[in-house]
């Protein structure tokens, strides 16, 4: 199947779901409706292009510009993820945010996960993996990190950091790394004006030939590493499932730690 007829089937997919309500349209006869969702008329009145050129997208005989992909998006009341997944069918890349800087502020979802979540250890990273704030249990027993600085970065850590690797073995650390390397590139993308972030994946490259052979490499996922062994002065080493989850609007990344057992 062909990218562009993706884009339309995936268009229409996203416009049978969406009612009138949703959209803002007040309700209109007749009030058994013969399709569901949205009408075509109705969506390219809300996003602004024609009808006529509407069909040829979802038909897949028009390819749209970043954006009519945009407009589509803000009226289908599309979510971050969505709307960067419209755009990749489209052939482009995600959208960056408006100002191109990284959200570093803790929202309010993201600060209720970690008072909630006492029993097991959690933190919180921006889209560049920079630790802006986690529970106790994480404090006592997987990292600790400074107050400030690089050294609060997880994809820094993994490239400049000398110390023992938490990983078990050697395939969890590459597939972890290839994986926070795809991410990063991916938040530059988003992020282009972010200062910080450039100046890092600078550093980056300039101090680690990993890094930069990955980061000039195609982009590879390997998924996050599903078990590290963490040292433990209590127990001699924990074994942590790590799942992470993301979390829009911010942009954040929520860090998961639960212990299998001690050994």
């Amino acid at each position: 199947m062909r990218r562009d007829d993706d884009f339309g089937t995936t268009l229409r997919t996203l416009r049978h779901r969406l009612t009138p309500g949703e959209a803002g349209l007040r309700a209109s006869l007749p009030a058994v409706r013969r399709v569901p969702g949205l009408r075509r008329d109705e969506l390219a009145g809300i996003a602004g292009v024609s009808e006529e050129h509407l069909k040829r997208l979802e038909q897949g005989r028009r390819r749209p510009s970043p954006d009519v992909v945009d407009a589509l998006a803000r009226a289908l009341r599309l979510t971050s993820p969505e709307h960067d997944r419209l755009r990749m069918l489209a052939g482009f890349a995600a959208a960056p945010e408006p100002d191109g800087l990284v959200p570093r502020e803790i929202t309010e979802t993201a600060r209720r996960m970690l008072d909630r979540l006492t029993e097991v250890a959690v933190c919180v990273c921006d889209a560049t993996w920079t630790v802006l704030a986690a529970n106790k249990l994480w404090h006592a027993e997987v990292c600790s990190v400074p107050e400030a600085g690089r050294g609060r970065n997880v994809v820094w850590r993994a490239f400049t950091d000398a110390g023992p690797s938490v990983f078990e073995a050697p395939e969890r650390l590459d597939g972890f790394r290839a994986t926070v390397v795809a991410e990063l590139r991916e938040a530059a993308h988003r992020y282009p004006a972010d200062a910080e972030l450039s100046s890092m994946i600078a550093d980056l490259r300039a101090r680690s030939a990993e890094f930069a052979q990955l980061w000039d490499a195609p982009p590879a996922r390997a998924g996050h590493a599903d078990r590290l062994r963490v040292p433990s002065p209590d127990h001699g080493h924990l074994y942590l499932d790590l799942d992470v989850l993301t979390l829009n609007p911010g942009d954040l990344r929520v860090v998961v730690y639960t212990a299998r057992g001690a050994s």
